[in-house]
């Protein structure tokens, strides 16, 4: 007999009960079959898909229980799977989250890799938010929906090597993930062997993705533009946009697949993807670059920079009062670009912070919301790379 929902939760819940940190287990054989034949199908066999239990409810109807890969966690539910239909038709997807709530608005896959959000009557949530049922139309062939665009591990490694070729970039891998997955370093030296070091991170926490799109356009606004270039070559650039690659593979909420937020390891190193961020850091600070400023793109509910207080004694001093007010310029809009939260959160190992605290120079999360327009997200970044390139200009 196949387990509803509630008795798979049932189930987990005693598991986690004997086992105190251990993973959900994979969905039975059985319980894929149910919802991976007929002629309409649910599977999650795509990198970034996680491998939630899936019952079918219906000819063209689904169940997923939406559980993270280890209990206690952020709550950032992600989801993607794909809908497979012999003909054209309407299909429903229930998620079912037991101990947390929706907060992704669904996105659709459409012709040319394109995303748009699925709209808002084809979205049904429950009054605690515990449960959210998708109606979607699908075509014959395949329909991805993800909670964000899906944005694979081949996709960032073909971004990757096209954003070197076209900036002239070096590509060196620093290290290797706990399941071997390599880690990737883009690099731009700098004209003097002395040059102050900016680093640049993406990709720790994985459903995180409008991070990733904000990050990219950062990344062509600032090394796209040959105006730019005499400003750049003052400095040393470190970039290593995708640090959890495993965590992305599997479809993770937060974690690595040592069970273990990599926001929250930066001091300790327990893990190989921030040991080898570390050491590449190292490396570059014993050939003679000074830590200068370090950049963190993430995803939260809104559009924040999480800065250093003003008074903290860093150099550059005041560097994200400064750089802000030269965003608000160039931003030229009655409404902010970003809201700000200034906190040192002293002792806490994430980026940022263990970046201030070893170095005494500014680390900056920067943050954008998990529903922004696109073009929003475009358009903050390409005027934060403005101001950056400004606000170095003026400090040479």
């Amino acid at each position: 007999m196949t387990a509803t929902p509630l008795l798979r939760l049932l189930m987990l819940g005693a598991a986690l009960t004997v086992t105190g940190c251990a993973t959900p287990d994979a969905p039975s054989a059985s319980e894929r079959a149910s919802c991976e034949t007929g002629a309409v199908r649910l599977t999650q066999d795509f990198s970034t898909a996680p491998d939630y239990a899936c019952e079918r409810t219906g000819d063209s109807a689904f169940e997923l229980v939406v559980i993270p890969e280890d209990p206690d966690i952020n709550p950032s539910p992600w989801y993607a799977f794909d809908l497979h239909a012999e003909r054209a038709g309407e299909a429903r997807v229930a998620l079912d989250y037991p101990e947390y709530r929706h907060r992704y608005q669904p996105r659709v896959e459409l012709e040319g890799g394109h995303w748009a959000a699925l709209p808002e009557d084809a979205v049904i949530v429950s009054e605690d938010r515990q449960r959210a049922t998708l109606t979607v139309d699908i075509a014959p062939g395949a329909t991805r929906i993800g909670a964000q665009e899906v944005i694979s591990l081949a996709d960032r490694a073909d971004w990757r090597a096209t954003f070197a070729e076209r900036t002239g970039m070096s590509r060196s891998v620093i290290g290797e993930s706990r399941q071997g997955r390599p880690i990737e370093a883009l690099s731009r030296p700098a004209a003097s062997p002395e040059a102050p070091l900016i680093i640049i991170l993406g990709g720790q926490h994985p459903p995180e993705v409008p991070g990733v799109l904000g990050l990219r356009a950062f990344l062509d606004a600032l090394f796209e533009r040959e105006v730019n270039s005499s400003v750049l070559d003052g400095y040393q650039w470190l970039i290593l946009p995708d640090l959890n690659p495993d965590g992305i593979e599997h479809g993770h909420w937060r974690h690595n697949t040592g069970g273990l937020d990599l926001n929250r390891d930066w001091g300790p190193f327990t893990q190989p993807e921030t040991a080898a961020a570390f050491a590449a850091i190292e490396a570059q600070i014993t050939d003679g670059h000074a830590p200068y400023l370090l950049l963190d793109f993430h995803a939260t509910r809104r559009d924040v920079l999480y800065t250093p207080p003003d008074a903290a004694a860093l150099t550059p001093f005041a560097f994200s009062e400064d750089w802000i007010a030269v965003i608000e310029e160039e931003w030229d809009s009655e409404t902010p670009a970003f809201d700000r939260g200034p906190s040192h959160n002293v002792g806490m190992p994430t980026s940022k912070t263990w970046f201030a605290d070893t170095y005494a120079a500014p680390g900056v999360t920067v943050e954008y919301g998990d529903n922004t327009d696109r073009d929003r997200i475009t358009n903050l970044s390409q005027t934060a790379a403005r101001a950056l390139v400004r606000y170095l200009d003026e400090a040479e």
